[in-house]
């Protein structure tokens, strides 16, 4: 799983434009310009994936060109822009497409066999770019090279997408990992996110779609699982599925909902109670700091899980005692 980085901070000013200018011309066959002949202010964390490609771009104002010229490489690539955080918008115009403004939050579908243009407004501009080869896309979709205009955009996979190319591309020391079912998790997000015929949505939906799910679901425990509340009820209605879409999906990883919230709370006590910051802390805050609030079950799951009682956990030497 190949992984690039580009910034123009590490070139001396005089040499920024120049610099910027060849990388990316390399890169994606692409020109880029600034207004008034500023040298622009660029980061690039590149991914490179088998048939897939993900880019988080933060720029400056910055003019992206690709003309016919550069379509003589042969590149014919679908691409998903996305404009994932800040609160600078780009304008996006493709041939076939028109001029589409892409605002924090917002996304677009392209075609690198045609002639388009887009513009970095702001300072600091976001622009994540996931390009799929069109044999691999291709075949999930529906007939994008009809539509007149780019086609809008699933939220909730389209989400989900973001968040999955985003993980992949902020950890550059990341191992090779399941390359594969990466590669097929982005695939089936990106169909569903343009439009994919029946057959292939329900497939796409019950691997990439749940995975992202239970990914996003995870997070979202390992921030709330402390919480006096965090039942199957609370976290099904804030990720807009069912109580037992979600059991489902754990059950299916071989872990029920309530064993992986009780094992991030006793991690949780176990990490504290061997931390010198929480040393002036009792037994007793710690654990409802964690959620519990049951201190006789507390202690028997936390001898059940680690063979310690928390005593022995905060002073290991105490178990050796006599």
């Amino acid at each position: 799983m190949a992984y690039i980085r580009f910034s123009t901070q590490d070139y001396p000013l005089a040499e920024r434009m120049e610099a910027a200018q060849d990388i990316y011309a390399a890169m994606a066959n692409i020109e880029i310009a600034t207004e008034k002949g500023k040298a622009p202010n660029i980061e690039t964390r590149l991914r490179l994936l088998p048939g897939v490609s993900i880019a988080m771009v933060e720029s400056s104002p910055l003019i992206v060109n690709r003309s016919s010229r550069q379509l003589q490489d042969g590149n014919d690539d679908f691409s998903l822009l996305i404009n994932p955080a800040g609160r600078a918008s780009w304008l996006s115009e493709l041939d076939g497409v028109g001029e589409i403004e892409c605002p924090p939050g917002a996304g677009c579908f392209g075609f690198n066999d045609r002639p388009g243009t887009i513009v970095f407004q702001g300072n600091k501009t976001y622009m994540l770019n996931i390009s799929f080869s069109r044999a691999l896309l291709g075949p999930l979709v529906v007939d994008l090279e009809r539509k007149s205009k780019s086609p809008l955009l699933a939220k909730e996979t389209f989400v989900h997408l973001a968040q999955c190319a985003i993980e992949l591309i902020q950890n550059q020391d990341a191992e090779e990992g399941d390359i594969l079912g990466d590669t097929n998790r982005l695939l089936d997000l990106a169909a569903i996110s343009v439009g994919a015929p029946r057959d292939v949505e329900i497939l796409a939906r019950q691997r990439g779609l749940k995975q992202a799910r239970l990914r996003a679901v995870k997070a979202d425990l390992m921030i709330n699982a402390w919480r006096s509340n965090t039942s199957l009820d609370w976290v099904a209605k804030r990720h807009g599925v069912s109580p037992g879409y979600i059991r489902a999906m754990f059950e299916q990883e071989g872990q029920s909902y309530t064993d992986y919230v009780l094992e991030l709370r006793l991690d949780r006590v176990f990490h504290a109670l061997s931390s010198p910051t929480h040393a002036h802390k009792t037994v007793s805050a710690i654990l409802y700091d964690a959620g519990f609030n049951n201190p006789s079950w507390f202690y028997r799951a936390f001898k059940r899980r680690f063979g310690l009682t928390p005593s022995e956990a905060r002073d290991p030497a105490a178990k050796a005692r006599p």
